[in-house]
C-alpha cells in the first residue's frame, strides 16, 4: 500500500521574516496568543530580534502581563542599543530605540538621538512628487513655517487640513513618539524652519522641544485647545475602539488603561482618563501657557480652540493667517471645502455634559486650574 505522504507536497520551512509579518498579521486581526507563540519561537531563533520583543511587549501589556510587558521592553531597549555601538549610522535602529525610549519614560536619552535623528521628511496626505511640488510652490509664495501644534483629540487633524488645503501647502510631521511624550528631530525642525510647511503635532513645550524649534528659526507656534474635559472624553471612546488595538500603542503605559480597564464599559475608560489622561492634557497646556507668557526660547504663541472654530470658521482662519502674516488672498475657500475629515467622532462642543456622571464631572471640574478656567471661558 502506499504511503499517503508521498501525495503531499514538501513542508516549507517559513523565513524569518515571514515568520514575522505572519505575526504581525496575526497581532492586527486580534488573535494574540498565535501571535506571541510565533514571536516567542522567533526568539527561540534569534534571541536579539528587538522588534519581535517589542511587539511581545504590547501583546503581554494587552493582556493583562504587565510585568512581563516590562521586561521584553527593557530587553528590546537593551538589544537596541548594542545594536546601536556596532552600527551607529541605523536610522530604523535610532527611531525605534527612540520610541522605546520615550514609552518607557526615559526622556533624556530619546531626545539624544532625536537631536541628530535624519529620517527623511514624511510627506502627509501626498505622494513624495505633489508633496515636494506643493512644498516648492509655497517656498515661491514665501509662507513662512507653521507649526499647528494641538490638544490631541480636538478635531486638530480635520482643521489641520482644511488649513493646508485652502493655503495650497505641503503637510508634514516632525516628531516622534505619542503624546504627551513627542520629541522633535533635529534635522525636521530644520526642514520645517526653511518655510513652505505646515506641520501639525502634540507636542509637550520641553526644554528639547522649544530649543529644536527656535535654532530652526520657528518662532510663531498656534496652540489649538479644546475644553479638555471633551478631549478627554473622546480619548475614553479612542483609546478603547482604536488605540488599545494599534500594534505598538498598548506601550505608552501613560495614556493607554490596563487590560482590565479595557474589558469595561466606557464608564470605566472615562473614570481612568480623567484620573489618568485629563492631568496630561492641562500640564501640556500649562507648559505652552508658560511659554506664552514668558517669550522662552523667542517663541510667540497664539492659542486658539475649537469652541471658536465651531462658533465662528471665518474669524478662527484670519487669527490664524494674522498670526502668520498671510493675506488673506492667499486662501482658496473653495479647495479647504474639499479637505479631508478625519478622526472627527462627534464634533460637539460639550457633549461630556451629558455622558459624565454627577461624579465624573466633579472629578474633572476639580482639576481644572482656575487661571486656564478663565482664560478660555470654560464652565466648571
Amino acid at each position: 500500500m502506499a504511503d499517503a505522504t508521498q501525495d503531499r507536497p514538501p513542508e516549507r520551512r517559513i523565513d524569518l521574516n515571514e515568520a514575522f509579518m505572519q505575526a504581525r498579521g496575526l497581532q492586527g486581526a486580534g488573535r494574540l496568543p498565535e501571535a506571541q507563540r510565533i514571536y516567542e519561537q522567533i526568539l527561540l531563533r534569534v534571541p536579539h530580534h528587538a522588534e519581535s520583543m517589542t511587539l511581545l511587549a504590547s501583546i503581554c501589556y494587552q493582556r493583562g502581563q504587565d510585568l512581563q510587558g516590562q521586561a521584553y521592553l527593557d530587553r528590546a531597549i537593551e538589544v537596541l542599543g548594542q545594536a546601536l555601538r556596532e552600527m551607529p549610522n541605523s536610522q530604523a535602529t535610532q527611531a525605534l530605540l527612540a520610541n522605546l525610549l520615550l514609552a518607557r519614560g526615559r526622556q533624556a536619552e530619546a531626545e539624544a538621538i532625536c537631536a541628530t535623528l535624519q529620517p527623511q521628511l514624511n510627506p502627509t496626505r501626498a505622494p513624495p512628487e505633489p508633496f515636494v511640488a506643493r512644498r516648492q510652490q509655497s517656498l515661491l509664495a514665501g509662507l513662512p513655517p507653521m507649526l499647528f501644534n494641538t490638544l490631541p483629540k480636538s478635531a486638530s487633524e480635520s482643521i489641520w487640513n482644511r488649513l493646508a488645503e485652502g493655503l495650497g501647502m505641503a503637510q508634514a510631521h516632525v516628531s516622534i513618539g505619542l503624546f504627551p511624550d513627542c520629541c522633535v528631530l533635529g534635522p525636521r525642525a530644520q526642514a520645517l524652519g526653511q518655510g513652505g510647511l505646515i506641520v501639525k503635532e502634540h507636542l509637550p513645550a520641553t526644554p528639547h522641544n522649544l530649543a529644536m524649534l527656535a535654532q530652526s528659526g520657528v518662532r510663531r507656534v498656534v496652540f489649538h485647545v479644546r475644553d479638555p474635559r471633551q478631549a478627554t472624553l473622546s480619548w475614553a471612546h479612542f483609546v478603547r475602539d482604536d488605540v488599545s488595538m494599534r500594534l505598538m500603542a498598548p506601550i505608552w503605559r501613560r495614556i493607554v488603561p490596563h487590560a482590565e480597564v479595557l474589558k469595561r464599559d466606557l464608564a470605566a475608560a472615562i473614570d481612568w482618563s480623567i484620573e489618568h489622561y485629563l492631568p496630561l492634557l492641562l500640564e501640556v497646556i500649562e507648559g505652552w501657557m508658560a511659554v506664552e507668557a514668558a517669550g522662552s526660547h523667542g517663541i510667540e504663541v497664539l492659542f486658539m480652540d475649537f469652541e471658536a472654530f465651531r462658533r465662528d470658521e471665518a474669524a478662527y482662519l484670519d487669527r490664524f493667517l494674522a498670526f502668520y502674516g498671510i493675506a488673506r488672498d492667499k486662501w482658496q475657500a473653495g479647495r479647504s471645502d474639499d479637505a479631508e475629515i478625519v478622526h472627527l467622532r462627534r464634533g460637539e462642543v460639550d457633549e461630556w455634559r451629558r455622558v459624565f456622571t454627577p461624579a465624573q464631572a466633579a472629578a474633572a471640574a476639580d482639576r481644572l486650574p482656575e487661571a486656564m478656567v478663565a482664560r478660555f471661558g470654560w464652565i466648571r
